[in-house]
């Protein structure tokens, strides 16, 4: 196969060139002006994130004894190391405050979480040149960040005996320093969550501008979280466990075990029905203490509707 050499360049620097493009661009100035200015702040925001960091690391973060290391990295590893030992050796501060959780419970909330992350993720790798090493990238490395986040949120509430991220800060000296870097960190997730409204709105009807969406939904997530109490969002998780769960569980029987394209149609009335079924099931279930929570059991149970009614009332596609 022929392949394309790449070209010395050794003509000269035409400014003549650029001095056109210029001219021809002189009525977008403003827009030109708003970009490189967008530019430089998001370039400082990049350079600032890990020096805050590192400062916050150094200086912030009291110190603990003539055995703590001295350096950023050093010192953040050495922090780690505490609240893992912590975490498996029973060598605790107090225990952590508040009502406590069953662990079936507790497998519910953390599985909440990556569900609502699903439709994200759809959007992001439904173009994607290999799909299915995409979706596994995708899984893989949200998998494993979120098992090492568990570890560290629960080493350090056992280590500081609080469970209220805010207090676990203050605790470690960070003050400012936790605000920007909780700042930077939230910014950077919500804005996928307002693009991914975006698209999932553009879904529904072509009429609809996903960008008008995404910042129509960023508002009503601001005005949100300002009216609402953010102390407790247990519920809030619980809800989106009732509608994920149900919801993947008909597209996992309907692509993977049914092989229904459902593609063409706007929306399927049978898959509303059993998604329902499946919702109220799972608010059911919520009185069940089970050590695997509830969202299994629910999606098995939806899935097993699904194969039942294909069963009983075949597709088209399918009976032919």
């Amino acid at each position: 196969m022929q392949q394309t050499q790449e070209k010395d360049y050794t003509q000269k620097f035409d400014l003549s060139l650029w001095r056109k493009i210029f001219h021809h661009a002189r009525q977008y100035y403003p827009h030109l002006a708003a970009l490189a200015l967008s530019m430089a702040i998001s370039a400082l925001c990049d350079v600032a994130f890990p020096l805050l960091t590192s400062y916050a690391i150094d200086y912030l973060i009291p110190g603990t004894g003539a055995q703590a290391p001295s350096g950023a990295m050093a010192r953040l590893m050495y922090n780690m190391v505490g609240s893992a030992a912590a975490l498996f050796s029973g060598n605790t501060m107090a225990a952590p405050s508040g009502e406590g959780l069953t662990f079936g419970a507790a497998v519910e909330l953390a599985v909440a979480m990556p569900l609502s992350w699903l439709p994200l993720i759809s959007d992001y790798t439904r173009e994607a040149e290999k799909p299915v090493r995409a979706t596994v990238a995708s899984v893989v490395t949200y998998g494993l960040v979120s098992c090492w986040m568990y570890v560290i949120g629960m080493g350090a509430a056992i280590f500081t005996g609080e469970y209220d991220i805010a207090a676990i800060m203050v605790k470690a000296g960070l003050g400012i320093a936790a605000l920007v870097i909780l700042v930077f960190s939230t910014v950077t997730t919500t804005f996928l969550d307002a693009w991914s409204a975006g698209i999932s709105a553009e879904s529904l009807s072509g009429k609809i501008n996903g960008k008008k969406t995404a910042i129509a939904v960023t508002v009503i997530g601001v005005a949100g979280a300002i009216i609402f109490p953010m102390d407790d969002i247990t519920n809030f998780l619980y809800l989106i466990g009732s509608v994920f769960a149900p919801m993947i569980a008909v597209q996992i029987a309907d692509h993977f075990l049914l092989k229904r394209d459902r593609f063409a149609v706007a929306a399927d009335s049978r898959n509303l029905v059993i998604w329902l079924v499946g919702f109220i099931a799972y608010r059911l279930l919520m009185s069940v203490d089970t050590p695997v929570g509830y969202t299994l059991p629910d999606m098995l149970l939806t899935v097993l509707l699904c194969v039942i009614v294909e069963k009983v009332r075949p597709t088209a596609q399918n009976r032919q």
